[in-house]
C-alpha cells in the first residue's frame, strides 16, 4: 500500500482532522487527497522562444544567419520560460518539468518521427538527424552537455521583466554564461531576484517503451535541485527560464500539441509523492510553422563629384540665394549631390584653378599652393564600399610633368617639385569635413570654386528643415576609413599663411600607377555608407628648374560598393 505525506494536508488548512485524513487514506486509497491536488500552481504559463517545429531551424533564406539558438525561427535549439505562482509556503528544493502528449495519465514524449522495425517488441526510433529533418519530422528532446546557471543576471537582465534587456544580452550561445535561471518575487510590482545554487539534470520519463512503439526514448524530463532551497511564501511568483545555446537546448516536436507537468518539491534528492509541495498541473503549447515573408531591396548607389558642397550654400534668401543659384532648387535636401560650381550651368564645371590668383594662377618656388574638391557617396551595399582615384600628375602639352610626391605620404616642401592629394576630413572619430582655408589678405594660398562660402551653412539647413530629418548629418567621412597615406590633408600647408609661426602638419601622396590601377584611399567593409562626404585637398610645388608651360591634370574618382 502506498503512503503519502500527510503533514502538508494539515498545513494547507484541510477541514479534516489528522485521524479523519488517515481514515480517508485508508478506506479510499484510489482517490487520495495529495498535496498537489489540493494546492496546484496558479497563474502558470509556458513561453517558447520558437513555436517552429524542431525540423525547421533555418531562416527564410535557408541558412542560420538570422536563426541562432533561442531565436524565433529556430525550432531545433529553443528556450522555454515557465512562470507560475505557488500556493504553499515551503522551502522548495526541487522543480520538475515533464513533457508529454497528454495532460494526464500515461506519458509519451511529443514527436512525430516514425518507428522503424518490423512490429511490436522490435520497434526502433530514429534520432533528430538530417534524414528526419529533411522529412520534416522531429521529436521533442531536452539536450544538455554542460547545463549551468546563468551568471549575468545583474548585468544583462531587466529586473522588472526578469528577461534579458535585449537580444544582445541573451546568454552567450557557447554556454559560457549559462543556460538556465531561477527567479522569484513576492508581489506583482517587485523586481525579480535570481536564486542561485540550482543544478539541472535531464532524463527520459515515459510510461511506454521504444521497442513496443509506445515511447520516443528521448529525454523529456527536467529536474532542478538545490540543497539549500528557496523559501517561498503563499502566492510568491516563480520564473524558470531555459535558454537555447549551442550545446544546451530543447528541440521542439514536429507537430501537434504537447503538455508540460510542473511540480515543486521540498527535497533535493527525492522527488516523488512523499516530497511534493505544489503541482500536478500542466501548461500546454502547440507547434506551428513560421510565416515566411519575402521581398527584395534593390541595390542603390549615389556618387557625385564636384567642386562645391551644397551644404555650405546659404538658402535663407530664397530666390537668388547661393543655394538656389547653384542648384535651381529653393531648399536643401537631406543628402544633396555635390555640384560642379557656384551657379547652374557653370561654363567650366569641375575645373579648379591652382596657384597665385594675382599671377594668373601660377605656381611659385616659395609657397605651396592648394585647392580642393568634394565627393559624396551613399550605397546600401551591406559590405561597405571603397573609393579609388585614377589619374596622372600635372603635365604640360609637350610632355613635361611636375613630379608626383609618390605613393608614400610626405609633407609639402616649397622649392621642390611635388603634386599630391589627401583627404581633408580631420582626424576625429567621424572625420568631419574641414572647411578651413589658407586665405588671408595678401596670403591667398588656397583657391576653390567655393571661395564665397565660409563653411557649413547650418542656419540654412535648419531653415530648410533638412537637419530635422533623422537621416541628415553634418558632412563626414564616417564610416569610411582613410588609407594611411591619404589621411593627412587637414591642417597647415604654408608656415606663413596666418601669423607666420604656423607649423606644417599635413602630408600628401600621389601614386603614378593609379592611371593604370586605381588607388584605393578610403574604405569600409562591414556596413552601408550613408551620405559619406570626402573633401580632397590638392597641393603643388615647383623647383626653379621646372619647365615653363601650362600644366593640367584630370583626376577621376571611382566608388565600388561591396555586397
Amino acid at each position: 500500500m502506498r503512503t503519502y505525506k500527510l503533514k502538508s494536508i494539515a498545513k494547507r488548512g484541510s477541514l479534516l482532522g489528522t485521524a479523519a485524513a488517515l481514515l480517508a487514506a485508508t478506506v479510499i486509497p484510489a482517490a487520495p487527497a495529495f498535496a498537489d491536488a489540493l494546492n496546484p500552481l496558479t497563474e502558470r504559463s509556458l513561453t517558447l522562444s520558437s513555436g517552429s517545429p524542431g525540423w525547421n531551424y533555418l531562416d527564410a533564406s535557408g541558412n542560420t544567419t538570422y536563426a541562432p539558438p533561442n531565436s524565433g525561427p529556430n525550432g531545433r535549439k529553443t528556450g522555454n520560460t515557465f512562470a507560475f505562482r505557488v500556493t504553499t509556503a515551503e522551502d522548495v528544493k526541487g522543480y520538475t518539468f515533464k513533457y508529454c502528449t497528454t495532460s494526464a495519465g500515461n506519458c509519451v514524449a511529443p514527436g512525430d518521427i516514425p518507428f522503424g522495425g518490423s512490429g511490436p517488441a522490435s520497434y526502433t526510433r530514429d534520432t533528430n538527424n538530417a534524414t528526419q529533418i529533411a522529412a520534416q519530422k522531429s521529436d521533442l528532446e531536452v539536450v544538455t552537455s554542460t547545463p549551468t546557471e546563468v551568471s549575468t543576471y545583474g548585468a544583462k537582465f531587466n529586473s522588472t521583466t526578469g528577461s534579458p534587456s535585449n537580444e544582445a544580452n541573451l546568454p552567450n550561445k557557447n554556454n559560457s554564461e549559462g543556460n538556465f535561471i531561477v527567479l522569484h518575487k513576492a508581489l506583482v510590482g517587485d523586481p525579480w531576484t535570481q536564486d542561485t545554487g540550482w543544478a539541472m539534470t535531464t532524463s527520459n520519463v515515459e510510461t511506454g517503451t521504444v521497442s513496443a512503439g509506445t515511447a520516443t526514448g528521448k529525454d523529456n524530463y527536467i529536474t532542478l535541485t538545490n540543497s539549500t532551497g528557496l523559501s517561498l511564501a503563499t502566492g510568491d511568483f516563480v520564473k524558470v527560464i531555459f535558454f537555447g545555446t549551442d550545446t544546451n537546448y530543447i528541440t521542439n516536436p514536429g507537430s501537434g500539441a504537447f503538455f508540460v507537468k510542473i511540480n515543486t518539491y521540498n527535497d533535493d534528492s527525492v522527488q516523488d509523492d512523499t516530497t511534493i509541495v505544489d503541482g500536478g498541473v500542466t501548461v500546454a503549447n502547440v507547434m506551428n510553422r513560421s510565416i515566411e515573408i519575402q521581398t527584395r531591396v534593390l541595390e542603390t548607389m549615389d556618387f557625385s563629384v564636384g567642386t562645391v558642397d551644397p551644404n555650405t550654400l546659404d538658402s535663407t534668401g530664397g530666390v537668388g540665394s547661393q543655394y538656389e543659384l547653384a542648384t535651381g532648387r529653393p531648399s536643401h535636401g537631406v543628402c544633396d549631390a555635390v555640384i560642379p560650381g557656384m551657379t547652374t550651368g557653370t561654363t567650366t564645371p569641375n575645373v579648379l584653378q591652382l596657384g597665385n590668383a594675382n599671377g594668373e594662377f601660377s605656381l611659385e618656388t616659395l609657397h605651396t599652393y592648394n585647392t580642393h574638391s568634394y565627393w559624396r557617396l551613399s550605397s546600401n551595399s551591406s559590405a561597405g564600399a571603397t573609393v579609388y582615384y585614377s589619374g596622372v600628375t600635372l603635365s604640360n602639352t609637350v610632355g613635361d610633368q611636375i613630379q608626383a610626391i609618390g605613393p608614400t605620404a610626405a609633407a609639402p616642401t616649397p622649392g621642390s617639385e611635388q603634386f599630391g592629394l589627401a583627404l581633408d576630413n580631420g582626424t576625429g572619430g567621424t572625420n568631419d569635413v574641414s572647411y578651413a582655408k589658407e586665405r588671408v589678405s595678401g596670403k591667398v594660398y588656397q583657391n576653390g570654386a567655393d571661395n564665397a562660402v565660409t563653411g557649413l551653412a547650418s542656419a540654412s539647413l535648419l531653415a530648410d528643415g533638412a537637419s530635422s530629418n533623422g537621416s541628415w548629418h553634418a558632412p563626414r567621412l564616417f564610416p569610411l576609413t582613410p588609407a594611411a597615406d591619404y589621411d593627412g590633408g587637414t591642417g597647415v600647408v604654408n608656415t606663413d599663411w596666418n601669423n607666420g609661426t604656423d607649423t606644417v602638419n599635413t602630408s600628401f601622396a600621389f601614386d603614378t600607377n593609379s592611371t593604370v590601377i586605381p588607388t584605393p584611399f578610403a574604405s569600409e567593409n562591414n556596413q552601408v555608407v550613408d551620405c559619406v562626404t570626402g573633401k580632397m585637398r590638392y597641393i603643388a610645388n615647383i623647383a626653379a628648374t621646372t619647365p615653363a608651360g601650362i600644366y593640367t591634370t584630370k583626376i577621376n574618382y571611382i566608388a565600388a560598393p561591396q555586397y
